[in-house]
């Protein structure tokens, strides 16, 4: 018969079994950290005494995933994927960060990749290729390559904030009206001549934040001006761009409702070279909350979103949905507009 644990044995010793938490409470870090320090991630920003206090501890609890050990009996990596644009956009990280407190969670691991390059081949090779049980795509294009190898995909696939014709499981956001509620303050703060600074044409969330604009410009029954309509990508020099050609169209508005934040950024700049003032001459809106390191002075006035609700959400559909389910789910949260000083009222002109 096993002996009891002594008071001040290892926290461990009350399950069968050693786990991150204990890891993570006995070195006084959080769990996503141990996580990180023992699949030796490279993006990890940590001192060195307290990756090798980690290393240590988990040493001394004889503590291992042992991820690959454990799944073996059902063919299983204990791993799932994500895939983003790019690792540089802050937003993005939110999402990863959602799904990685699942991955901690539930003790498997998260591999994630940037989609900037990626061709047929690599797609294949993740999602055919036996290193991942899952696959969560955000905001990557939905049309060739990808399109083909999801529908084709050995292992189950979820699309994150998109939605396609070739594809019957995905989870979105409340774009929509997010983008409403951007048009409805700026119309609340008296404007009339608004513009709106779209996504890529092939993006579902940008089709929809540009439905939710056009919504709430029909329910104030103010006309709209097509000539302020204009599409661009995500990035700042997107929104720059964008910005540019809407400006050569002639009157400017007096306010823009932007579909991304950073690209609101780049919209900003533009103005700004060209000699308008924010929010003097043209108010912006964007949507998405940037990280404060990430922030001008003044804030921007934006529509938060619950992105790492959204991974997280992703995370937990992908790994829970039987593989032949569809999967059709909208992340409900507390939506909000968040004032900055980017948007007054307008000026007479």
């Amino acid at each position: 018969m096993a002996s009891k644990k002594e008071k001040g044995d290892s926290v461990a010793g009350k399950r069968s079994r050693v786990t991150i938490m204990d890891v993570a409470q006995r070195a006084n870090v959080d769990q996503a950290v141990v996580s990180k320090v023992l699949r030796n991630d490279p993006g990890l920003r940590v001192r060195d005494e307290t990756r090798q206090r980690v290393i240590d501890i988990a040493s001394q609890l004889r503590y291992s995933p042992n991820i690959y050990a454990r799944n073996l009996a059902t063919a299983r990596t204990g791993a799932f994927g994500l895939l983003v644009p790019d690792f540089r956009n802050p937003l993005n990280a939110e999402i990863i960060a959602g799904a990685e407190a699942v991955a901690t969670e539930r003790d498997l691991l998260l591999w994630t990749a940037s989609s900037d390059g990626y061709g047929s081949e690599q797609y294949a090779a993740v999602v055919n290729g036996g290193l991942v049980d899952a696959l969560l795509i955000a905001g990557v294009r939905t049309d060739e390559p990808l399109r083909d190898l999801v529908t084709a995909a050995q292992i189950p696939t979820l699309l994150v904030n998109r939605r396609s014709p070739d594809a019957d499981r995905w989870v979105i956001l409340e774009d929509q009206r997010a983008a409403s509620l951007a048009t409805d303050h700026l119309i609340a703060l008296g404007h009339r001549k608004i513009g709106f600074v779209g996504g890529p044409t092939w993006a579902d969330n940008a089709t929809r934040r540009m439905e939710g604009f056009r919504a709430s410009m029909e329910a104030a029954n103010i006309e709209l001006d097509e000539r302020l309509v204009v599409s661009g990508n995500y990035s700042s020099a997107g929104g720059a761009e964008a910005v540019k050609r809407l400006l050569a169209r002639g009157e400017p508005p007096t306010a823009l409702v932007v579909a991304y934040a950073i690209a609101a950024l780049g919209a900003w700049r533009h103005l700004h070279d060209c000699g308008f003032s924010v929010p003097g001459d043209i108010s912006i809106v964007g949507i998405h909350q940037l990280p404060l390191e990430q922030q001008r002075v003044p804030a921007l006035t934006c529509v938060r979103l619950p992105l790492r609700l959204l991974g997280r959400t992703a995370a937990q559909l992908v790994l829970d949905t039987p593989a032949d389910e569809p999967i059709h789910a909208v992340v409900k949260d507390k939506i909000a507009v968040v004032t900055g000083g980017t948007a007054g009222p307008p000026r007479p002109r």
